[in-house]
């Protein structure tokens, strides 16, 4: 009788937790069980009283039998859907294997030899396949769920999509349709900003030659890196030769460098001089209407907005 009182009040306070903790993952199946374990005359009294609650903007609509259908089915779809996590659902992270993506921005999609095909917008669901390296920087080889375009293996850039784990199927079709029209202004927005920014850089007089100098510089840059890789497996002769060469490109990279330099410092100088003269990215009224659009759909996907 010592242990009597710490052995049930442990019980106690243990049987406690765990219903706290499981009656709300439980919450989906209750409907199911009720229909299966209450009398049709609990049922009729129960379901006037939930279509009540749920109705919330008014009498009118419990008056039109037909108004009255659609809260009832808003609710049966909403006790349906579970929160994505607990489909195992979540933005995958570094050495976690991903089940799907979508992209949130326009992506430019390739076979997988390599070959340009088009492009889709923000907002494409796709199926996970695998991930390669090439000089475009790391690929998504996936299947793109968009119309027209073939249901075979492509590739994406990494840059332009989100990983998730677990199976998109497993979300709900409003989940699923949310989730495509917030990555679709995501998709938007960075569109207008692209396309503002070049507005911009075309008024500028310095731009031409300072995008020459860029891509000069960076193919440079891209270069050298490509002959140290190769240089790591190559013998000793050629290794020599390899490195008598990356030498040399190092000082032409401490050229094209200071020509670049001087060109953007001419073209971020007249971009001050002329700030008036810019459009800002953060006026725009597209940019903010899609913005108040997009933060309004990210409690419908939790988890999975970003």
């Amino acid at each position: 009788m010592r242990y009597f009182w710490p052995i049930y009040l442990t019980a106690f306070v243990a049987g406690t937790v765990i219903v706290f903790m499981a009656a709300p993952l439980a919450r989906p199946y209750v409907p199911e069980w009720m229909k299966a374990s209450t009398p049709s005359a609990t049922t009729n009294v129960v379901r006037p009283v939930a279509a009540a609650r749920i109705q919330g903007i008014g009498r009118t609509a419990s008056a039109d039998p037909v108004a009255g259908q659609a809260p009832a089915a808003i609710q049966e779809t909403q006790l349906d859907e579970l929160p994505p996590a607990l489909h195992g659902i979540y933005l995958a992270q570094r050495g976690e294997r991903p089940g799907w993506g979508i992209t949130h921005q326009r992506a430019t999609y390739y076979t997988p030899g390599g070959s340009r095909v088009g492009h889709v917008e923000g907002g494409v669901l796709f199926d996970f396949q695998g991930v390669r390296t090439s000089t475009k920087g790391s690929m998504i080889e996936c299947i793109l769920h968009e119309d027209n375009v073939p249901a075979t293996p492509m590739l994406v850039s990494a840059s332009d999509a989100y990983l998730f784990t677990g199976d998109h199927k497993k979300l709900s079709q409003r989940q699923r349709d949310d989730l495509k029209a917030y990555y679709t202004l995501t998709g938007k927005i960075a569109n207008r900003k692209k396309e503002l920014l070049q507005q911009a850089a075309d008024k500028n007089p310095f731009f031409p030659e300072y995008q020459a100098a860029y891509k000069t510089l960076m193919a440079h840059v891209e270069k050298a890196k490509q002959l140290s890789e190769k240089r790591d497996k190559a013998t000793d002769l050629e290794k020599m030769r390899i490195e008598d060469s990356l030498r040399q490109m190092k000082t032409t990279e401490a050229q094209l460098r200071k020509t670049y330099d001087a060109i953007h410092l001419k073209f971020r100088t007249w971009k001050e001089q002329h700030a008036d003269e810019i459009a800002k990215p953060e006026d725009d009224v597209q940019i903010q209407q899609w913005t108040q659009q997009r933060l309004a759909l990210i409690p419908r996907v939790p988890g999975l907005a970003y």
